[in-house]
């Protein structure tokens, strides 16, 4: 079993010493000869295959997991227990394959195995990332005795469920119910809820959602604060997102703005053609200490497109390119744009392609020598709002822009001029009120970047207030790190 001061088994001694790669071939092997396996042994090789590798595990292999586990039921049935199925329930929720979830339940109820309120989370949150509310309500209404056992990561999986297929009211029904049973102080659900309530654009309960949390007891976290800020943003509360900056960075709680922070301000202020004030937070950014990513350079950018500022667009290109970046097909999509606004016509992608030349960069694959259809252009800026980019090299960002532009736009091909250093800005600023009011706003791009952690459902009831690494989740594959043995099994205690 792998308990404490319990002798581990030769399968799991081969999978910390060579790898699950290993163990996997093992476990081929000693199934061909008929040699007896553990259950537990085999639950945790297949949590390692999906935790290893994180959002970079091969598909080949995590199928090829799934069919030897699906084997090892075949050949033990008797070994068999809720606990590999729910590791089995959840990896096919991990790819998405919900054919072979539905197959695993049937296999579980023909060998009259009991599903927990573990197997209700998984189940709900399967269906819920494929948008398939009948099913999220079918099953949290027919596993009735395991909604009875439901914790406050059950909860939060229907909840988050709810949300992601758009009925908000159906999860706010489901935390009324936790309300009653004491079981809603949790930051995880308060979060889900706020951004249920940005899906709307209902600011009003978004923010008293978010000061109830105080008066509950319940901490804030980086993601808190970044959800109720692009609630702010997407219903054209800039002021109120500023307040919220401030709150954020004045609490002394250790909750502190990240990249996705700043930039959901500073892609409200583009939205609103207050290019001043996004490329100052452009250098706050940078005086953070945080890297100015793809994605706010694309919206700085875009930001000069609505304020007519070609200089300062060209200024932050020639950044964006001396920083290490390599720019996207959007990226040449904007500064078409940009140049179509400022009476380039016919010859706009010309003037972009002379640009390129002078930074001796390609341009990106995909791109028509010369025109281009208005369709084109647009569908590159769509899809800008949606995509989220690559955080770069360490480089400059928006503070030197409107200083490189003259230079470089009245610049031959001979080579890039000398910029010099950026302009010092000084501390970084704390935001005035804009009286603009930001117009109507695209759904945000940047919070997808955050993924409340794989696993059967989601993350353990606390996040840690850090800010995340982007473009990984937030938190690690917590059943993985379980140990086993007497109550370290990640479901119902084992004994050693």
């Amino acid at each position: 079993g792998g308990g404490r001061g319990a002798p581990i088994s030769a399968l799991e001694d081969l999978m910390r010493r060579k790898g699950v790669d290993q163990a996997w071939q093992a476990l081929e092997d000693m199934q061909s000869q008929g040699v007896f396996v553990d259950r537990f042994t085999v639950s945790r090789m297949l949590m390692k295959t999906v935790s290893d590798g994180g959002a970079r595990w091969s598909p080949q292999k995590v199928y090829r997991g799934i069919g030897l586990v699906e084997r090892f039921v075949e050949l033990q049935p008797e070994e068999a227990d809720e606990v590999l199925f729910n590791a089995l329930l959840d990896t096919c929720c991990r790819m998405k394959d919900l054919g072979r979830l539905e197959t695993t339940m049937e296999k579980m109820k023909e060998l009259q195995i009991y599903p927990s309120h573990v197997t209700l989370g998984i189940l709900v949150k399967a269906y819920g990332q494929a948008g398939d509310i009948n099913k999220v309500l079918k099953v949290w209404e027919d596993m009735d005795e395991q909604r009875t056992q439901a914790n406050a990561v059950t909860y939060g999986c229907m909840i988050d469920a709810c949300v992601k297929c758009g009925h908000v009211l159906k999860a706010v029904d489901i935390f009324q119910d936790m309300k009653k049973k004491k079981k809603h102080r949790n930051t995880i659900l308060y979060t889900t809820l706020i951004k249920g309530y940005g899906m709307e654009k209902d600011v009003k309960n978004a923010l008293q959602l978010f000061r109830e949390m105080k008066e509950e007891g319940v901490p804030y976290n980086t993601i808190t604060y970044n959800s109720i800020i692009d609630v702010c943003i997407k219903c054209s509360e800039v002021e109120t997102a500023e307040d919220l900056l401030r709150e954020m960075i004045s609490s002394g709680g250790g909750v502190e703005p990240d990249l996705i922070t700043y930039s959901t301000v500073l892609k409200g202020y583009c939205h609103a053609g207050d290019l001043d004030k996004a490329l100052q937070v452009a250098e706050t950014i940078k005086a953070c200490g945080l890297k100015c990513d793809e994605l706010v350079y694309n919206t700085l950018m875009d930001g000069c497109v609505k304020a007519n500022d070609l200089s300062a667009g060209i200024g932050l290109f020639a950044e964006m390119t001396q920083s290490g970046m390599q720019p996207s097909l959007i990226t040449h999509s904007i500064l078409v744009r940009l140049y179509q606004r400022n009476g380039y016509k016919g010859d706009a992608y010309d003037a972009v392609a002379q640009l390129y030349q002078h930074h001796g960069i390609e341009r990106p694959q995909g791109v028509p020598e010369r025109g281009g259809s208005k369709n084109s252009s647009r569908k590159g800026r769509q899809s800008m709002a949606t995509k989220p980019g690559q955080v770069p090299p360490k480089g400059s960002a928006g503070g030197t822009a409107r200083n490189a532009a003259a230079a470089s736009q009245r610049e031959s091909s001979r080579g890039p001029p000398p910029y010099g250093p950026p302009p010092h800005y000084g501390p970084p600023p704390m935001y005035g009120h804009d009286p603009r009011r930001l117009g109507g706003y695209p759904p945000p791009h940047y919070m997808d970047e955050y993924d409340y952690g794989p696993g059967p459902y989601g993350p353990p009831p606390m996040l840690g207030s850090g800010p995340p690494v982007l473009g990984t989740s937030v938190v690690p594959h917590g059943m993985a790190e379980l140990p086993y043995g007497a109550g370290g099994h990640p479901y119902p205690p084992y004994g050693p």
